[in-house]
């Protein structure tokens, strides 16, 4: 659910019929990430939408993240019930007086009882899933290594994992000893995530788990955002199939991995596509099939 024009890619959700309908014409689909630069639990239809992918076989995550502010008793048991396999929750901060500075209006004590409470029904059904992972962006305003440590000693006490993100306009921290130290992120390195190694290359989804926008545009990576657009494709109205197999589709993905320039696809002033040209250190279809293993 986006509620503004982020980016250009409108405001809205997908519906349960459309989903529905999405899913039967698409039987092959197994997986599915819920989620990018919206608040998934907005949707009025995620129950219906989880019990569907469910019914189906399609496993669901929200690994891009949620803020937990706005979820109900409902769709919470719904995550256990419907086994989605993990959610990130954004937490950027140890309190209320941190939390807030970023994530304006949120209530961190709301969050976390959430995440209680999540916990419980997950103790109810005796269920592993989901699993939950604390997602902390690194700031000005919360790069103490006191702040640190007391969000990573509270992940620990929800049973939840933490992962630690650099700031996505740049923000680098004055102690990087300690933020390496304490976090696991280096910022000598193009790494973006302490839990992951090497560099950023949200790529691999457009050759594994392409992105689609709520209206069905097909996006095909989550840092596409800024194309608007997209690959001027959309899922819904001529199919999922028919887009994979499309010539800018096709041509894009070739020179990602180093071939000719597609001079009509929007990767091509995508800054990531740009340093690897720079560098001439393209995507390889190795580097492409770890990522996908180790991001599902």
């Amino acid at each position: 659910m986006r509620k503004n024009n982020y980016c250009g890619l409108g405001a809205g959700y997908v519906g349960i019929g459309q989903f529905r309908d999405f899913i039967d014409k698409h039987p092959f689909i197994r997986h599915i990430s819920a989620s990018s630069c919206g608040e998934v639990f907005l949707n009025p239809d995620i129950v219906p939408i989880m019990k569907y992918a469910f019914e189906k076989g399609i496993s669901l995550d929200i690994g891009t993240g949620t803020n937990l502010n706005t979820v109900s008793l409902e769709a919470l048991e719904a995550l256990v019930k419907y086994r989605v396999l993990h959610i990130n929750v954004a937490l950027d901060g140890a309190c209320q007086e941190t939390y807030v500075k970023y994530r304006r209006g949120g209530d961190f004590d709301k969050v976390i009882g959430h995440i209680r409470t999540l916990n419980e029904i997950k103790r109810k059904y005796n269920a592993r899933n989901p699993y939950v992972n604390w997602q902390y962006v690194v700031l000005p305003t919360n790069d103490s290594e006191s702040e640190i440590k007391a969000a990573k000693a509270m992940a620990s006490s929800l049973d939840m994992k933490i992962m630690f993100v650099k700031d996505w306009d740049g923000y680098t921290p004055v102690d990087l000893e300690m933020i390496k130290r304490e976090t696991g992120l280096d910022y000598g390195s193009s790494q973006m995530f302490s839990m992951s190694e090497g560099r950023f290359l949200p790529c691999f989804q457009l050759f594994k788990y392409p992105q689609i926008n709520w209206d069905g545009r097909f996006l095909g990576c989550c840092y596409a955002n800024y194309a608007n657009g997209g690959l001027g494709l959309n899922a819904f109205e001529i199919g999922l199939g028919k887009c994979l197999d499309s010539r800018i589709v096709r041509e894009t993905k070739a020179m990602l991995l180093g071939g000719r320039a597609c001079p009509d696809s929007p990767c091509i002033n995508c800054t990531i596509y740009k340093n690897m040209l720079k560098e001439n250190n393209f995507a390889t279809k190795k580097e492409i099939d770890e990522l996908a293993r180790r991001y599902t």
